[in-house]
């Protein structure tokens, strides 16, 4: 990681039944209930200042923005930050800050069964330096 830089590096989905986050193809198995979306990004220790955070869902099976209680509420995962800011910037050394999130979100019960979808994150700082994108892998809600 570089001084001046900063990145996602991780967006899954798992199961909120388990103590430890482990990416799961199925999160809401086999109760169809919420399930967890996590994200993690880096930043060097020179940056700092506000920045944009956006995450999305898709339903890629219908081809359409996912339902509006699949996309993290407002908050941590979703809306303005500033890099480098406790609570949810912490240091990892004297380089490094780290950005761990895990927010639950759920399906309205029985809607979208069986279908594919796939979360994308987009960070960017306010003054354009910093651009990072990525995208969970497909998942699918039962």
């Amino acid at each position: 990681m570089n001084f001046n830089d900063a990145e996602i590096t991780s967006l899954y989905v798992s199961d909120s039944g388990t103590p430890v986050d482990i990416e799961n193809d199925a999160p809401n198995a086999p109760g169809g209930g919420k399930y967890n979306v996590t994200l993690e990004m880096v930043a060097g220790a020179g940056v700092a200042g506000p920045y944009e955070l956006r995450i999305t869902c898709s339903d890629l099976t219908a081809t359409s923005p996912g339902p509006a209680a699949l996309v993290p509420p407002l908050g941590p995962l979703n809306g303005a930050g500033a890099f480098a800011t406790p609570p949810h910037w912490v240091g990892a050394g004297p380089l490094v800050n780290v950005f761990n999130q895990t927010v639950a979100v759920g399906p309205e019960p029985a809607a979208d069964k069986g279908h594919v979808f796939q979360y994308t994150a987009a960070l960017y700082s306010n003054n354009g330096q910093i651009v990072s994108i990525r995208q969970s892998d497909p998942f699918v809600l039962l």
